[in-house]
């Protein structure tokens, strides 16, 4: 290519006037632009061209081969952007439009852009992501999101494998240190990176299965769609899973109980919260004290009189007397006689009763026609009493109450007392604290010499306007760490809680090697015991029978404060006792109880029981056919919802007034003055009748009021009442006309 450039300059001119205009041409020559564009490279930053290099490598080898000039029949002038683009050597095998991934040298981070070194370190899985969102959307259509408040890696379990998907409710260290691709990347098959994710994704959606703690609040829109909950509200009075409203429930249990079905049986208990409950409490002390001796010296009575004897029987019959008076009480027999009296029973008399009961004094020696007098009185009083007042049987004769702080849980702050002014001394110095003192069981069934109770767990549902009570076939006893004994009040021999017993694990057990040194036994292992007494039928024919009663005679009597909420369950564990003759008596009641994998029975009962929750609860809602696993349904009542403040509510009637609104009859006269109506003779009925017209208001002039018309009829039959005339059927009316 050849370039001439022809200028003129004055300057030139001026210097040189010899030399004439002319031409000035400078031939620059052809131009190689393959050779210069070495010279450009050349003088380009080094970066630069290893950069453009790299990413064009077909084209650059191919811009440095291209044929000259002279091959291209096009004369016009093209610039190097314009040139069509060579061909590039097929025996080079690249390809004209390399990848982005070969753009860049991996040990050059100079020049790259955010956005490149992202890309560099995080590979996006869109497929994974893709897999993800459809696993999400599925669940949302079908209501497969549950959440979970707490430790239950069980019912996690039995939700997953439902193809649940959980929606974390607190931010866990994944979800707020790590970005969306971090865990994408991570994530695997079920993993925690994967959980983090699924949550993330689940945020802008309600969950349909929510599992909470007791003191936590739901939401108002969960009231609107329904979820399943894991709390029933009660109102205060009737919520028995404290203790205070426990014992209000036990007090009014006889109305909802039914024999064969609810039947409630309790330890007494009183909440010492008011003068008036202290004063029962202090008169069912003193009577407790009496019954107990009575009882024993029904026994004992011929064995308590020797020579060296201090004590005359005087104590003996003011304890007869003291208890067929509160007999009488118990059986309404003080409304008939005036002279139904209190006896005096002295402090005295309860410090005698006391140490004949431990054996330190003795009656004076009577005759024996008279001891055996006694005896027989004392034995037929008892016999009675034992009608009226059952628990005598299982009092014993240390008169023991047990107290415990209305508001606290796990065993916490349980005292025992033999004395009922040690034990109120106590609660006036706690005037904060509400106390429930509770008479302790002194015979207790025990085993290997050790106490125990049943934890036995029931479930309550409503679904479908259905409230449901459901109880749990299995169950395991709770031991005591030492062997029981009523002359040591440590809590490792009467209480059997396991948050307390565990504390003592590690001592030394008096004789109760028999025991595992977890302290607990499964069902099994204790029906195998009862077999050993030859007692094996007794779980099936008492003892589960009875706790089924005593449950339902709790949850029946909260009905009336139980809030109905839709899609509403809630498990519970009771605590129950046995005593010596098998009597199943109910101590309390928990909610939310502990379900963790604590020893090696807990560990096989408590997953079962969460795994058998969600069947009951989603399988068993969803297909009346579907399993229920070991929870049997006890009792089932069908409670309409109704609408709150009367929505939706009317009233469909017709009105009680006169078909013609102008016809208004007053009351006839015989209604005014109750009473029987006097007869007037004929005479005096015209009279009667100018009275009554007299009495009428007068008409204004010009009025549409119609005055009022007084009608009589006078019968005169051959009947007894001869000829006489009555006003019973005279009345006042109005002319029938059209009101317009």
């Amino acid at each position: 290519m050849h370039l001439k450039i022809k200028f003129v300059t004055s300057d030139v001119w001026d210097d040189d006037p010899g030399v004439d205009l002319a031409d000035i041409t400078l031939e620059l020559g052809e131009i190689d632009y393959g050779a210069r564009l070495h010279e450009r490279f050349e003088q380009a930053p080094a970066q630069l061209t290893k950069r453009f290099l790299n990413a064009l490598p077909a084209a650059s080898s191919a811009v440095l081969d291209a044929p000259p000039r002279s091959q291209y029949n096009d004369d016009r002038c093209l610039s190097p952007l314009s040139r069509p683009f060579p061909v590039p050597n097929p025996n080079l095998g690249v390809s004209t439009f390399p990848r982005m991934k070969a753009a860049f040298d991996e040990d050059d981070d100079s020049n790259r852009t955010p956005k490149h070194r992202f890309f560099r370190n995080y590979s996006f899985d869109f497929l994974k992501q893709k897999q993800l969102k459809a696993k999400i959307a599925s669940a949302a259509e079908k209501k497969h999101i549950f959440s979970i408040v707490g430790h239950y890696p069980a019912l996690r379990k039995a939700l997953k494998t439902r193809h649940w998907l959980e929606k974390q409710t607190f931010r866990s260290a994944l979800l707020r240190d790590l970005s969306h691709h971090a865990l994408l990347q991570k994530a695997s098959n079920g993993n925690e990176y994967e959980e983090a994710l699924v949550s993330k994704f689940l945020k802008p959606y309600l969950p349909y299965f929510i599992w909470q703690h007791r003191n936590m609040r739901d939401c108002k829109q969960d009231r609107f769609y329904a979820p399943f909950r894991s709390r029933i509200h009660y109102e205060r009075p009737y919520d028995f899973a404290v203790k205070e409203n426990l014992i209000r429930l036990i007090n009014a249990a006889h109305w909802h109980q039914e024999e064969g079905f609810a039947v409630l049986d309790y330890p007494r208990t009183y909440l010492l919260d008011t003068e008036d409950i202290i004063t029962k409490f202090q008169e069912d002390y003193q009577l407790t004290i009496v019954s107990s001796f009575l009882y024993h010296m029904s026994k004992q009575l011929e064995f308590t009189f020797d020579d060296d004897g201090t004590l005359t029987t005087d104590v003996l019959r003011t304890a007869m007397a003291y208890l067929q008076y509160h007999m009488g009480c118990a059986q309404h027999e003080d409304i008939d006689h005036e002279e139904f009296c209190e006896p005096l029973l002295t402090p005295e008399n309860r410090h005698d009763m006391e140490r004949i009961l431990a054996g330190e004094l003795q009656f004076r020696s009577i005759p024996g026609y008279e001891v055996l007098s006694l005896v027989a009185q004392v034995k037929k009083l008892v016999h009675e009493a034992t009608k009226v007042f059952p628990d005598m049987k299982i009092d014993g004769m240390r008169n023991m109450w047990i107290l415990k702080p209305g508001n606290r849980c796990r065993g916490l702050g349980i005292m025992i007392f033999n004395d009922d002014r040690k034990l109120l001394e106590h609660v006036d110095t706690n005037p904060d604290v509400k106390y429930v003192a509770q008479k302790y069981i002194e015979r207790p069934l025990l085993i290997h010499s050790t106490k125990f109770d049943v934890r036995q767990y029931f479930l309550i549902t409503y679904t479908n306007n259905l409230l449901k009570v459901w109880m749990y076939k299995n169950c395991y006893l709770r031991f005591s760490t030492q062997q029981f004994n009523l002359d040591d009040f440590s809590e490792s021999i009467h209480l059997t809680n396991y948050s307390i017993q565990k504390n003592y694990v590690k001592e030394v057990r008096d004789g109760g090697e028999a025991l595992p040194t977890c302290n607990m036994w499964s069902l099994r292992r204790f029906q195998e015991h009862l077999q050993s007494l030859d007692k094996g039928f007794y779980w099936e024919r008492k003892i589960y029978p009875d706790m089924k009663k005593n449950i339902l005679a709790i949850v029946c009597a909260s009905l009336d404060g139980m809030k109905m909420e839709r899609n509403m369950f809630e498990l519970y564990g009771a605590d129950f006792m046995l005593t010596e003759n098998f009597r199943t008596m109910l101590i309390e009641i928990n909610t939310s109880p502990d379900l963790s994998s604590s020893t090696e029975v807990t560990a096989v009962i408590c997953p079962a029981v969460l795994e058998d929750l969600v069947k009951v609860v989603i399988d068993n809602t969803k297909d009346k056919r579907a399993g229920t696993g070991q929870f049997e349904m006890i009792h089932s009542l069908e409670i309409p919802r109704v609408a709150p403040y009367g929505y939706g509510l009317t009233v469909d009637g017709r009105s009680l007034q006169s078909k013609h609104r102008s016809r208004s009859p007053l009351p006839p006269l015989a209604a005014a003055c109750p009473g029987p109506t006097p007869a007037i003779p004929s005479s005096s009925l015209s009279a009667a009748v100018q009275s009554a017209r007299s009495m009428q208001p007068p008409v204004a002039p010009g009025s549409t009021k119609q005055p009022y018309r007084i009608t009589g009829t006078s019968s005169s039959s051959g009947s007894s009442r001869g000829s006489k005339t009555s006003l019973t059927n005279m009345h006042l009316e109005r002319p029938r006309s059209t009101l317009k």
